[in-house]
Order: structure tokens, then C-alpha cells, then sequence
């Protein structure tokens, strides 16, 4: 079930937001960067959460899947406040967020429902790098244990029987 978001999340962002050169799986990257970045930005790294996992019918499996994703770019030109005119170029990293929530916007397939934007996030602490953190959810049916349904033949007697 998780492999199979991922690809869907990786494949809307690739082809929605070009200007994306790296999309990964969430490893803690941006605590491990000391005085370079081992991957091209910006990136998107995928975090799944953790999530409670509820039982169906014939080992079906139902959860609200929490996805965050890590948006890290290079941190722009300190400004002199609202007024300086660098401004815009020191904000252009909430284009992208905006861009990355529109191709998430929406995003469904087999097993999960639409994704829905449920939380927002930026975190200044990482010196060069700007990592904003959207959380997502989606609804999945995992079906990855399901058991064939059997088909039993009964005869009247036998259904009587029984009652």
C-alpha cells in the first residue's frame, strides 16, 4: 500500500512540478546535511506516518494513511523587511509549496482515496535550507492479505439443518 503512494505521489510531482529535481522517501535528510547537500534542489522527500491500521472483511485492511511531505530548498538572500525589494525573490519558495499542494490537489488511485491537505509547516532551523513540511492524508484499503472468497453449495436440507 505504501509503495503504491509513493509512486503516485512521486509521478504527480514530477510531472506537475518540473522544477522539482529530487523526490525520495523521508530519511531525517535535512538533519544530516553539514556544509553540503548530497541531492539537487529543490527537493520533495515523502514521509508516511505512523497510522492505525482497522480490520475488514477477509483480511481486508483499512487506515487514514498521514503522507508529510518534506519540501526543502536553498534558504534566499537575507532582506532588509518587507519593504526590500528582494522580497519577492526571498519568498519564491511559497510558490513552489503552492505548486506541489495543487498537484497533491486531488491525487487518488487504486486502494486510496483523495488525498486531503491537513496540516502546514515551516521550519527555519536547518542554517541554508528552508524545509516546509505539508501533511496529507488518504484513506487506503490495503487487500495485500486478502483471502479469495469460496463459494459453498448447500443443499436444502443441509440449509435447514443449520437453522
Amino acid at each position: 500500500m505504501r509503495k503504491q503512494i509513493f509512486k503516485a505521489i512521486a509521478q504527480r510531482i514530477a510531472e506537475r512540478c518540473p522544477d522539482i529535481k529530487f523526490i525520495d522517501l523521508w530519511n531525517e535528510h535535512v538533519v544530516e546535511v553539514a556544509t553540503s547537500v548530497p541531492w539537487p534542489l529543490p527537493a520533495v522527500f515523502i514521509e508516511f506516518e505512523q497510522y492505525e491500521v482497522r480490520q475488514l472483511s477477509r483480511w481486508q485492511r483499512e487506515a487514514d494513511i498521514p503522507v508529510c511531505l518534506h519540501i526543502v530548498t536553498r534558504w534566499q538572500a537575507y532582506t532588509a523587511g518587507a519593504t526590500d525589494k528582494r522580497i519577492d525573490t526571498a519568498l519564491q519558495y511559497f510558490d513552489l509549496i503552492d505548486r506541489v499542494n495543487a498537484a497533491m490537489q486531488g491525487l487518488s488511485g487504486t486502494g486510496f482515496t483523495a488525498f486531503q491537505l491537513t496540516a502546514s509547516a515551516t521550519n527555519h532551523n536547518h542554517g541554508e535550507l528552508m524545509e516546509n513540511i505539508e501533511r496529507w492524508q488518504t484513506r487506503a484499503v490495503d487487500a495485500t492479505a486478502e483471502r479469495p472468497q469460496q463459494s459453498v453449495m448447500l443443499s436444502t436440507m443441509e440449509i435447514i439443518d443449520r437453522v
